[in-house]
């Protein structure tokens, strides 16, 4: 029967490159010490048996193990059988039957059976010197302790394989990493938490080993995205938690919301198309006159409030154009006085809409300018949560149809069906709004269809929708997102404009120190080369290595 409560470990050390009998000797005395505290998962870093930094292909294949008969995993079978606990690790594996060197995870039973066995799928720059890419998928097995899905390191930087995995009713993930930043621990981790609901037990390694420091962030992450348990960089140790899985099966937001149940899995169809097929993929290679290639965006933060009036807002758009911004963003229902909307009041809105529009189109016409007006609009006998987009030229409107709607939304409003992408003389401009970004699919959907810029028009409610959620939302896709916010949303303020490859310090709120102001505009230039260059490290490009065919559990209705 499973249980509902167990206690897991995850290990913070450094292996020793080659060395088992020390490996071994070190993970024995770590499965001990977590036993002794309890534990009954216990967790290790990637390549725990026999380090990392190979001189060659040929010295790993020397150094590989079968996951049948090599030292160090008989060690961890013999371990979880002494003690009757599930033991997780990273290894190095050769596979005599494909002849292929995988960086591999294994979990081990009570019993010391194999109970689950990854291939690390997306492989950094020295993974690919001499490992093979992951064959085995997103595999997530059922044990007593719940059920478990295992990935290494870098897997986690993309969305898809924590989300298949979830969609697979995983309650927790194993991570067996070697983090070579703090950023991937202390900011991609908790996020992959919070937006799938999911306990995450991470074991990294600290220390130095030849070329590669190690800092840490070995963690337990609840799935809310807070972390319990953390070791403190630079040191060995455990992370030691309670694991509550019935916090697992809550994927409430905003209280009447569900992370998982308002995914709109038949719109996330080009998310698994190979990559030749994509629009992503078909502007790879366009070359971009570097004098013309870079775009001043803007998030101006300002909408109507019982002192603000629909004109104070137009001025506000003007005076930001004016000063030579070409794509600019207003925050979720810009021209209403409320955050939330009920039915009347989306009618109202709908109803003004023609005259603002009219209004913003003559800004953009006389400052040659984008702008983003998120609103309401009546089609076809339904309404809409529509922002529109409107061009220097007359007829030049463009709109989104907002596909994840919140609980108050559904109430008065249809949801959008697609993710277009507008081909602009400012760049590629997409759009997500408010609750969409909750869900990494949205932007993902953006990013493969060639978005450079994805605007964000926001009313946010959580305060991690901003402190974990934004940066990835830019670093995974390679886009700069431009971030509008209300000051009356239940989390004000803090509208931003993050650059595709994020900043040089981790924490949002130290790089980008949240603004309250009503009427606050944040600008910023955007090179549109870095947006189309999609390589996160050399080698590594986040879209033409992700392994789609593994994702079929994402777009599965």
């Amino acid at each position: 029967m499973k249980k509902r409560r167990f206690r897991a470990a995850a290990v913070q050390t450094i292996a020793r490159l080659g060395d088992f009998e020390h490996n071994i000797a070190l993970a024995t005395s770590f499965v001990e010490e977590a036993v002794r505290q309890g534990a009954e998962l216990i967790v290790f870093p990637e390549c725990m048996d026999t380090g990392y930094l190979f001189d060659s292909q040929e010295h790993c294949r020397e150094l590989a193990e079968t996951i049948t008969d090599g030292p160090f995993v008989l060690a961890l079978s013999a371990l979880a059988r002494k003690h009757s606990v599930y033991i997780a690790s990273g290894i190095t594996e050769w596979d005599p039957t494909k002849e292929k060197i995988f960086n591999s995870g294994v979990m081990f039973g009570r019993s010391g059976e194999l109970v689950c066995h990854y291939h690390k799928q997306f492989l950094a720059t020295h993974d690919q010197n001499w490992f093979s890419f992951g064959e085995r998928g997103c595999p997530v097995v059922e044990t007593d302790l719940g059920r478990i899905g295992l990935l290494i390191c870098f897997d986690g930087r993309i969305p898809e394989i924590f989300r298949a995995m979830a969609m697979q009713g995983a309650e927790v993930i194993v991570d067996m990493a070697n983090f070579f930043a703090m950023d991937q621990a202390d900011m991609w981790g908790p996020a992959r938490s919070f937006e799938n609901g999911i306990w995450l037990v991470a074991a990294t390694k600290a220390g130095y080993e030849r070329s590669i420091y190690y800092p840490g962030g070995s963690m337990i992450v609840d799935p809310k995205g807070r972390v319990l348990s953390k070791v403190p960089y630079d040191t060995h140790g455990l992370a030691v938690s309670d694991i509550d899985l019935d916090a697992a099966a809550d994927k409430s937001i905003y209280a009447r919301n569900d992370k998982i149940a308002d995914r709109r899995p038949e719109t996330y169809g080009i998310m698994a198309q190979p990559y030749e097929k994509t629009p992503v993929y078909k502007i790879a290679d366009r070359p971009l006159v570097p004098a013309k290639s870079v775009t001043k965006v803007a998030a101006v933060q300002m909408h109507v409030t019982a002192d603000c009036t629909a004109h104070d807002v137009l001025d506000m758009v003007d005076h930001t154009a004016k000063l030579g911004a070409k794509v600019l963003t207003l925050p979720e229902y810009a021209f209403c006085g409320r955050a939330i909307l009920n039915a009347a009041e989306a009618a109202r809105l709908a109803e003004q809409m023609p005259d603002l529009l009219a209004s913003v189109a003559f800004i953009a016409s006389k400052y040659q300018c984008l702008i983003a007006v998120p609103g309401v609009e009546k089609a076809g006998g339904m309404t809409f949560v529509t922002t529109f987009v409107v061009g220097p030229g007359k007829q030049d409107v463009a709109k989104y149809r907002k596909t994840h709607l919140t609980a108050e939304e559904r109430s008065w409003a249809a949801a959008g069906e697609s993710y277009p992408v507008f081909e602009t003389p400012f760049g590629r401009i997409g759009v997500m709004s408010g609750y969409d970004a909750v869900f990494p699919e949205t932007s993902r959907c953006l990013a493969i269809g060639a978005a450079d810029i994805v605007l964000w028009p926001a009313s946010l409610r959580e305060p991690f929708e901003r402190e974990l959620i934004a940066v990835p939302r830019a670093e995974d896709n390679r886009v700069a997102v431009v971030l509008a916010n209300r000051t009356d949303s239940q989390y004000p303020g803090g509208s931003l404009v993050i650059p595709p490859n994020g900043f040089p310090m981790w924490d949002i709120n130290v790089a980008a120190p949240r603004v309250l102001k009503h009427g606050a505009v944040m600008p910023k230039h955007i090179d549109l080369a870095l947006c189309r260059q999609k390589l996160m490290i050399p080698k590594v490009d986040m879209f033409a290595n992700r392994l789609v065919e593994t994702y079929a559990p994402i777009v599965a209705a």
